[in-house]
């Protein structure tokens, strides 16, 4: 091979390797795997009303029986790019919380009326499984954006304990309980963009607004934030995570109505392979 021959066949390689430094590898590479810790500050109204007496008034969780907001839990995520333009997302978290207090005025769950000054445990159990499938629109090797569609399958639990009125009658030591897992559809579209090799920026949105079988209300599931590369095939990352639910229920085992949401800041560790 001649001098310009090699020169050539090197400066082709060294763009080759300059082109592939200058992308953050979530950009490129077919998994992506984060789990860390989000500490969120979470809220929680829901009413379950009565077959006998209608609608109940909606409780306030956190104030009324004292459950703490701030919720510090495991997050976990998971990416996979199945074709240059296609991929699947998961996202998993699942808090619970509890208290106990002295009411200050009377709860009405269901048929059960739980007593102003009584002693009543509240308890609530949440989990989110988030798949979605997006298309990839982007013509630029350091940005990725598209569209899509997925599912959030959700599973939410409510229960009261402590002495209270059934029927007009005393019942001691009684638990009313009320649970629905909702399989909602929803849209959404991210935007991802690597200013440089170690250095990647991101947001996305999921939202949903409308009547599912026996649910209806709306959904939104949205993040931003920022991944570092500190070696090939793991990074940090930080993001500041929304997750907000306001529902309808229409079920034999609970009617009313539930508004959740969860918001704080995300922290994980990322791997990613090919």
């Amino acid at each position: 091979m001649n001098r310009a021959g090699i020169i050539s066949g090197a400066l082709a390689l060294l763009g080759t390797s300059v082109a592939q430094a200058d992308v953050h590898p979530f950009l490129t590479d077919k998994y992506v795997f984060q789990a860390g810790a989000f500490f969120s500050r979470a809220d929680l109204n829901g009413a379950v009303n009565s077959e006998i007496s209608g609608d109940n008034p909606v409780i306030d969780f956190d104030k009324r029986f004292g459950i703490s907001k701030s919720q510090d839990l495991a997050a976990l995520e998971f990416f996979w790019r199945f074709t240059p333009r296609w991929s699947a997302q998961l996202q998993y978290f699942a808090p619970d919380r509890s208290a106990t207090a002295v009411l200050d005025e009377d709860v009405a769950f269901g048929e059960a009326v739980f007593e102003q000054g009584s002693s009543v445990t509240a308890s609530s159990g949440f989990e989110l499984l988030r798949l979605f499938f997006g298309r990839n629109f982007s013509k630029r090797e350091n940005m990725n954006y598209g569209v899509g569609a997925g599912l959030h399958r959700i599973d939410i639990d409510l229960s009261v304990s402590g002495n209270a009125i059934v029927n007009g009658e005393p019942v001691f030591n009684e638990t009313r309980a009320a649970g629905a897992t909702a399989p909602l559809p929803n849209i959404g579209a991210w935007y991802d963009w690597s200013p440089s090799p170690k250095w990647l920026v991101g947001a996305r949105i999921d939202w949903l607004d409308a009547s599912v079988g026996d649910y209806s209300g709306g959904l939104l599931n949205a993040a931003f934030g920022v991944n570092y590369r500190l070696f090939e095939h793991m990074g940090l990352g930080a993001k500041y995570q929304v997750f907000g639910l306001d529902l309808e229920v229409d079920k034999p085992s609970w009617r009313g109505n539930v508004d959740v949401s969860y918001e704080g800041a995300y922290v994980y560790v990322s791997a990613n392979w090919n």
